[in-house]
């Protein structure tokens, strides 16, 4: 993780943005730590070579292009290649989160990915309380999403701390997607949308930026989700093959049904015990809607009774349902 910092070849050799510079300067002089850059590039083997001031230390690598052959990387260095317009539509000093063994990139992480990636590594980025994600008392993790029908109700449950997101409703379009998926960076993002609203090329680059999953009705599906499954797959693989990022979306059942589909997200609070013929491990993980009448939170015990992965609510009770999961035991 680290700040991107976009090399300029607009002198005839890389640089970095003047303004960049200025601002390492400072955090050298106050910082007892060295300020971690992500370079963004054209070419992997100019960030690899460019020589960094002092008080920055080099973190990954992001670049346009694959590299000719493999590179060898210094110890510590992540490199994500192959980036479709990384210069464009990365800013200039944005956090970015690098995960090149799972071929994923975010801009602007959420804190749940920051949290997640902080276990494995020394924390450097301080969480407020309402974005730290909610454990019971027994240590189990609970993760809080925010119900949004309009991208304002998305911003608004990302700011009350929400760790990702269920899109619903009918309001959605191409624009209004992306915006999303920069809200929640890499980590999750449900969509239970109109089937005939998505289409499965934005379906599957969505999903390389993103947790994404794709919510369905089995009832309504035109064909098996396993067929559904090898389109999407062929697809990715197309998209490949073109060396544009992409990624096949976890599938999600809406109505129960679990045969096919990796997760289960339960809208009307109704969902089935476990099923006895699957390995705990094996079954599909199961999310639920939290209905937030007055001051009741109805469904809550019964989905953490259940092991609910997660739990979903509308931005104004994101704080109180957190807060109940932390007293649960």
């Amino acid at each position: 993780m680290g700040r991107a910092a976009k090399l300029s070849l607009e002198s005839g050799r890389a640089t970095l943005d003047e303004s960049l510079l200025g601002q390492i300067d400072k955090w050298r002089k106050r910082e007892d730590v060295p300020m971690a850059l992500i370079l963004v590039a054209e070419d992997p083997a100019t960030a690899l070579l460019l020589p960094l001031p002092d008080g920055a230390i080099l973190s990954g690598v992001v670049s346009e292009r694959l590299p000719s052959r493999p590179p060898q990387l210094p110890e510590g260095i992540a490199l994500l290649a192959g980036v479709d317009d990384a210069l464009l539509s990365i800013g200039e000093g944005e956090l970015l989160l690098l995960e090149p063994e799972r071929g994923r990139l975010s801009v602007e992480p959420s804190a749940y990915e920051i949290v997640r990636l902080q276990a494995k590594h020394q924390p450097r980025v301080l969480l407020d309380e309402p974005n730290f994600p909610a454990y019971t008392t027994e240590g189990i993790a609970v993760a809080v999403w925010g119900e949004a029908t309009t991208l304002k109700e998305a911003e608004e449950a990302m700011t009350a701390g929400a760790e990702g997101l269920l899109l619903t409703g009918e309001s959605w379009d191409e624009a209004s997607l992306w915006a999303t998926q920069s809200l929640v960076g890499g980590g999750d993002l449900a969509l239970a949308l109109p089937f005939d609203a998505l289409d499965p090329e934005e379906i599957v680059r969505l999903a390389a930026r993103a947790k994404l999953r794709w919510c369905l009705d089995p009832a309504t599906l035109s064909v098996p989700v396993e067929t559904l499954r090898e389109e999407l797959t062929e697809l990715v693989q197309a998209l490949e093959d073109e060396n544009q990022r992409s990624a096949l979306p976890r599938l999600a059942s809406l109505n129960g049904s679990t045969t096919g589909f990796e997760d289960v997200i339960a809208l009307t609070g109704d969902f089935d015990a476990p099923d006895p013929d699957i390995l705990p491990w094996e079954q599909p993980l199961l999310y639920v809607r939290i209905e937030a009448v007055f001051d009741q939170l109805i469904g809550l015990e019964e989905a953490l009774e259940r092991g609910a992965a997660g739990v979903i609510v509308a931005a104004h009770a994101i704080a109180e349902v957190k807060a109940k999961i932390r007293e649960w035991s």
